[in-house]
C-alpha cells in the first residue's frame, strides 16, 4: 500500500488531509483539495491507502501502551520513567503516549474516502470495487472509534470531513458512540465484496469480527453470538492445529486460516513497526517485560507450546525475567522458536487485530452470561486442547464468574502481547480486582506507599494536555489534572 501513497506524496498531495490544523493538527495541509482528487481508480486505491497507511502508525505505536502495558501482562524494564509511570498507574495527560492526533487523522482520512467515492463515476470504477472500498472505510472509521472508546471513554465522534480551523468538539457519551459505530458496520457489510478475502484489509470476516467485540462492549451478548454464527458460516477460518499453524499467524497470516484481519508490514516500505521497541528489538532494551506473575503462572504451564513460541523459557529459567517477547518473528531454519529479534529500525511486525480464537473467546463469554455454561465450557477446551493443555468441565465452576475469570485468563495466555488484555478488563469490569492487588505488590516492592489502584477514574486514560489546551470544549478525565 506504501508504494502507492508514496507516488501521489511525491506529486504534493497528502491524502487525508484537511484544513483542520487545530483538531488533527496534520500538516502540511494539503496543496491540492479532496474533490479535485477524488476522480478515478487510482484515486480511490491511493485513498484507502492512505487511510491504511494512518492505522499502521496508530497501531505500530499504540499496540502494547494502550492495550497492555498498563495490565498484568507487563511491568516496567528499566528506569524510565514512561514505563514505570505505566507499571504504578501513574499515567499524566503530559505524556506523549495519550496524544490521539494519529487516530483521528486515520478517521478524517475514512471519512474523506465516505464523502467522495460515493460521488465518482467512470468505466474504469465499477460499483462493487467503489462500494468495497467504501465499506473499509466505514469499518476502519469504526474500529478507530471504538478504540477511542476502549481507551478514554467519551469521546468525540468524527462521521463528516472537517473544513473548519476552528472546529472544536466536544466528546460524545460512550453509548452514542458505540451505536455510531454499529451503524457503520451494518453499513460496511451492505457495501462490502464478499468475494474479498485478503487477510490485509477489513473483509467481511472482519467487520464481523469487529461487531462481535461491539455487542460485547454493549453487553448485547445475544447479538455478538449471532454474529459470531455470521462469522463462522463464512467457512473461511479454522483454528491452527500445530504450533507451526500457530506461529503462522503472526509471521504469515496471509497463509493461515486462523488470522482473520493482520495489518502488513515491510520496513523498507512502511519504515519499522514501533511495537518492537516497546516489548521485542536486538537494538534497545524493552521498556516493558513480562510481569513476574504472569511468567511464574506460565512457566509451571509446561505442556503449553504457546510458551515457547512467545518467549525464551531459558532465560526465564536462568534470569527469573523475559526481556524481550519473541511471538511476532519468525522461527529459525534450525527450528528454534527464532533466530534472532529485528534491529529497532527494521521491524516487520504483522500485527494481528482480529483471529478466530479472539472470537470464539468472547463467543464463550457470551454463552457464559446468557446461562449456557456448557457451550462456554465447550468452546474453552478447544482453545486449551490446541494448546496442548488439559479438557476442563462445568462442574469445575461453581458458576459463571468462576468461568468468566477462567476465560479471561485463557485470553490472556493466548491473546499475550496482541493489545488486548487491559481492554478485557475493561469490558468485564476487572481492572480494579485484578489490578489493585498487583499495584500493592509493585508499590510495597519499590518501598513506596501502598495505595492499590487509587481512584476508579485512573482506569480511562488521561485527555492529552495538547488536545485539551487546543480546545477548551474538552474535559479531561476525572482525577486527571487538565
Amino acid at each position: 500500500m506504501k508504494k502507492t501513497i508514496l507516488i501521489i506524496l511525491s506529486s504534493g498531495i497528502l491524502l487525508g488531509q484537511s484544513s483542520c490544523d487545530g483538531f488533527l493538527d496534520e500538516q502540511p495541509i494539503s496543496e491540492i483539495s479532496a474533490d479535485t482528487f477524488w476522480k478515478n481508480q487510482d484515486d480511490i486505491r491511493a485513498g484507502i491507502a492512505g487511510m491504511y497507511d494512518g492505522l499502521q502508525g496508530v497501531v505500530s505505536s499504540r499496540y502494547i501502551d494502550w492495550g497492555e502495558a498498563r495490565s498484568d501482562n507487563f511491568t516496567n524494564g528499566g528506569t524510565g520513567v514512561t514505563s514505570i509511570n505505566f507499571a504504578l498507574n501513574g499515567l499524566t495527560a503530559n505524556m506523549g503516549e495519550m496524544n490521539w492526533d494519529g487516530l483521528y487523522s486515520t478517521i478524517n482520512r475514512a471519512n474523506l474516502a465516505i464523502k467522495y467515492l460515493p460521488e465518482i463515476t467512470g468505466s474504469d470504477v465499477s460499483e462493487t470495487f467503489k462500494n468495497h472500498s467504501l465499506a473499509q472505510a466505514y469499518a476502519v472509521r469504526a474500529y478507530c472509534h471504538l478504540l477511542g472508546v476502549k481507551v478514554w471513554g467519551d469521546v468525540p465522534l468524527m462521521l463528516e470531513t472537517v473544513n473548519d480551523r476552528d472546529f472544536r468538539p466536544s466528546r460524545t457519551s460512550v453509548e452514542q458512540v458505540l451505536a455510531a459505530v454499529k451503524e457503520d458496520l451494518i453499513l460496511a457489510l451492505d457495501l462490502v465484496d464478499v468475494n474479498q478475502i485478503s487477510v490485509y484489509e477489513i473483509n467481511v470476516g472482519g467487520i464481523l469480527a469487529l461487531l462481535t467485540e461491539v455487542y460485547m462492549w454493549q453487553k448485547d451478548y445475544q447479538k455478538a453470538i449471532e454474529t459470531s454464527d455470521e462469522l463462522l458460516e463464512l467457512n473461511r477460518y479454522n483454528l491452527a492445529e500445530n504450533p507451526e499453524e500457530w506461529k503462522r499467524i503472526f509471521t504469515d497470516p496471509a497463509n493461515s486460516a486462523e488470522a482473520i484481519w493482520s495489518l502488513f508490514w515491510s520496513f523498507e516500505q512502511d519504515g519499522s513497526n514501533a511495537m518492537a521497541g516497546r516489548i521485542g528489538s536486538s537494538t534497545n532494551t524493552s521498556p516493558f517485560i513480562m510481569d513476574y506473575n504472569l511468567l511464574e503462572a506460565w512457566q509451571n504451564e509446561e505442556s503449553d507450546f504457546r510458551r515457547y513460541l512467545t518467549y525464551d523459557t531459558l532465560e526465564a529459567v536462568s534470569t527469573g525475567a523475559v526481556q524481550d517477547i519473541w511471538k511476532h518473528y519468525a522461527p529459525a531454519a534450525d527450528g528454534l522458536p527464532v533466530s534472532s529479534l529485528p534491529p529497532t529500525n527494521q521491524a516487520e511486525v504483522r500485527n494481528s487485530i482480529y483471529r478466530l480464537s479472539d472470537i470464539l473467546l468472547l463467543r464463550a463469554e457470551a454463552f457464559n452470561q446468557l446461562g449456557d455454561m456448557e457451550e462456554a465450557v465447550a468452546i474453552l477446551n478447544l482453545i486449551r486442547n490446541r494448546a496442548g493443555k488439559s479438557t476442563l468441565s462445568q462442574e469445575m465452576f461453581a458458576n459463571k464468574d468462576q468461568l468468566e475469570d477462567e476465560l479471561l485468563s485463557e485470553r490472556q495466555f493466548e491473546l499475550f502481547a496482541e493489545g488486548k488484555r487491559w481492554f478485557d478488563l475493561r469490558r468485564t469490569g476487572k481492572v480494579i480486582p485484578v489490578m489493585d492487588p498487583l499495584l500493592r505488590q509493585r508499590q510495597e516492592e519499590r518501598g513506596l506507599s501502598v495505595i492499590g489502584f487509587g481512584d476508579p477514574g485512573l482506569e480511562l486514560f488521561p485527555i492529552s494536555r495538547d488536545a485539551l489546551n487546543e480546545n477548551p470544549n474538552l474535559e479531561q478525565n476525572s482525577p486527571y489534572s487538565r
